[in-house]
């Protein structure tokens, strides 16, 4: 081939390699600045028709990211934390990295070591391991850089995921442990370099223990704000500066959902501690739960019943046995008596060797704190939790997943199936309404065009439309556990279950 033909066409095909690895607008945690919502992606009810490819990945938590051509996430195989990278229309692995090898962190049974999501960028990918730190490849799986980190103390393990903001990648990490001589957190902000992975400014949070939110990006009249959720309050910081603006109090002590940014508000979410979504709580299930346990089936509870999965419910749709379902217990036979016998002590306040219903109902107490979601005004500065909250609601609060904004209205789905749509303008209840799958619910709800997609842990799949109407579309039955946050192409739906991820389309496309 003549060497005058032979430079445009390796320009061409380099100029065209780089296009295929541009980043799609689902490119972190709930794709689009974490907003849930593809308004261009239209899509049928999944099928078994409408499946292209399943293909089997490690365990994680994470949420599958895109660029055009390609789907990256993390996991741990065999004890190893590895990044992965599959063709967006065939499925097939393309590359695989293993992070270096480090002691995994501590993690609740229904957490893992492997739940901050990627972040996509033009040519980069970032990673977050809490048993590690960050790192950086390009598309192809080139290692960038690495930048080790200390592991956040936390009661359940890392899940907050990085962002960037133009050459800023950031990262959030509250923490248990506290600074050295001192009773503050060594939580913290980093801004890092993302071409180098060095430190450009940290912010600290002293006052902020473990957390699990990723934070949101506000822009509004005033400027723009990183918005981060943390234990017991909302903060607002400038960018690109990082100085703390506002803060709004009234949150619980476990914050998961990230906030919302909106035209008018910002909106951020927190359930009570314990999970319960409502300010008053129907014990009846509760009750259920405990008596399930009955085994002379009297009506009451002796402390002798109190066997197999017995615990004290927290969160009583799920099964006994469920790493969610209640009040961890002691593994050792000894410490699990002592603890039982210490439970069924409390409750029996009459001391007549029994929990009858009048009984527990009368001395229950679900939850700490109040749910909340608040709508917070823009342009205030220092404590605005008086003087700048636009409305607060306290019904159907989800615990884990983020609530979802979509044309002025916002949705949450609480366990149990409760779909809550509030007025995003008002704070007004529009619907609550229970879908087919009743049991918890940890993946956040996106929106694809005009449909709402919800994906119960037990695998179901519920379409509706959005509105102020309640319509379901349809639903899919997956077969598998869905903890994971779906990821929206224009035409594909991709879910992330126990052990594979799917891709759906429309039928014969």
């Amino acid at each position: 081939m003549p060497s005058c033909l032979l430079i445009p066409i390796v320009a061409l095909t380099a100029c065209f390699g780089l296009h295929a690895d541009k980043p799609d607008a689902w490119n972190q945690f709930r794709g689009p600045n974490g907003s849930g919502v593809h308004a261009q992606a239209g899509f049928s009810v999944p099928s078994k028709e409408g499946l292209r490819w399943k293909t089997a990945v490690p365990s994680g938590l994470s949420c599958p990211v895109l660029s055009v051509s390609k789907i990256f996430l993390t996991g741990i195989e065999q004890g190893r934390l590895v990044t992965l990278a599959l063709d967006r229309k065939s499925g097939k692995i393309l590359w695989k990295r293993k992070a270096p090898q480090v002691e995994i962190e501590k993690f609740h049974e229904s957490a893992g070591p492997a739940t901050p999501t990627p972040f996509v960028d033009e040519d980069m990918l970032f990673v977050y391991f809490g048993s590690f730190g960050m790192l950086s490849y390009d598309h192809r799986g080139k290692e960038l850089w690495s930048k080790p980190l200390p592991t956040p103390k936390s009661l359940y393990g890392t899940s907050c995921s990085p962002i960037v903001d133009g050459t800023l990648l950031i990262l959030v990490t509250d923490d248990d442990n506290n600074l050295p001589n001192s009773r503050v957190s060594r939580s913290r902000i980093l801004a890092i370099d993302k071409k180098t992975g060095k430190t450009l400014w940290e912010r600290p949070r002293p006052f902020h223990r473990s957390g699990w939110s990723t934070p949101t990006i506000w822009e509004h009249d005033g400027g723009r704000e990183l918005v981060v959720l943390g234990n017991g309050s909302l903060r607002g910081y400038s960018l690109p500066e990082g100085e703390e603006k506002w803060q709004v109090d009234g949150f619980s002590r476990e914050t998961i959902a990230r906030p919302m940014a909106g035209k008018k508000f910002v909106f951020a979410s927190a359930s009570k501690l314990g999970g319960s979504a409502d300010l008053k709580t129907d014990p009846a299930p509760f009750w259920e739960a405990v008596i399930s346990f009955d085994a002379n089936g009297d009506g009451r509870l002796q402390r002798k019943e109190m066997t197999g999965h017995f615990t004290f419910p927290f969160r009583p749709q799920l099964p006994p046995g469920h790493p969610g379902y209640g009040l961890p217990l002691p593994k050792d036979p000894a410490k699990r008596k002592k603890r039982l016998d210490g439970m069924f002590s409390w409750m029996d306040k009459n001391r007549d060797g029994f929990w009858d219903k009048d009984e527990f109902i009368a001395n229950l107490t679900i939850g700490r704190g109040k749910p909340l979601l608040v709508a917070v005004k823009p342009g205030g500065s220092g404590n605005v939790t008086d003087s700048h909250l636009g409305w607060e609601f306290n019904k159907g609060i989800p615990e884990v997943p983020s609530p979802i904004l979509h044309e002025d209205r916002v949705y949450m789905i609480s366990n149990g199936g409760v779909l809550t749509c509030v007025d995003a303008s008002k704070g007004e209840m529009i619907y609550r309404r229970r879908l087919e799958g009743r049991g918890q619910y940890v993946s956040s709800p996106v929106v694809a065009g005009n449909d709402l997609i919800l994906a119960s842990e037990e695998g179901l799949v519920s379409i509706i439309r959005t509105g102020d109407e309640f319509k379901a579309i349809g639903r899919y039955d997956l077969g598998e556990t869905i903890e994971v946050t779906p990821a929206l192409g224009k035409d594909t739906l991709f879910l992330r279950s126990k052990n594979f991820l799917w891709a759906f389309g429309k039928p014969g496309s």
